[in-house]
């Protein structure tokens, strides 16, 4: 019979985020879904994909991306929080290689967090391929 786990306590929305972003690197399915509240009001939109609603359709997109090929790791930059005393918001660009150092990809990604009576959870993911940002290159004399 399998060791039952018991759920972590998130004392803060930054905790619940950094216990999001390890489990997506270990692709640990059962890690990624103790960061989520168990609600069917929970959404996760993956970069490109279909708009995910409720706690199994959140699991099972989670449990086909973890079934590919290589691990990813994030980098995250231009963070934004916002946070009150029962909800906090999160914005990020994410910087996605894959387990060799190369890069992937840069997300946009907004993560949502709600205050539960088992700590803080994850009650929204979207993430957006980021648009690219064309270099300008000074043309003629810079002075």
């Amino acid at each position: 019979m399998a060791k039952q786990r018991t759920p972590p306590i998130f004392t803060s929305p930054q905790d619940c985020a950094l216990a999001f972003y390890q489990a997506f690197e270990a692709r640990d399915i059962e890690a990624m879904m103790s960061t989520w509240a168990e609600d069917e009001e929970i959404v996760c939109v993956h970069p490109g994909g279909i708009r995910h609603v409720g706690y199994d359709a959140v699991r099972h997109s989670f449990e086909q991306l973890f079934a590919g090929d290589g691990k990813l790791g994030f980098r995250l930059d231009e963070l934004v929080t916002m946070e009150t005393v029962g909800l906090a918001v999160q914005s990020a660009v994410e910087h996605v290689q894959s387990s060799q150092g190369n890069v992937r990809g840069v997300v946009v990604a907004t993560n949502v967090f709600m205050r539960t009576p088992t700590g803080w959870r994850m009650v929204l993911h979207h993430g957006s391929p980021a648009p690219a940002i064309p270099v300008n290159v000074p043309t003629g004399p810079l002075h």
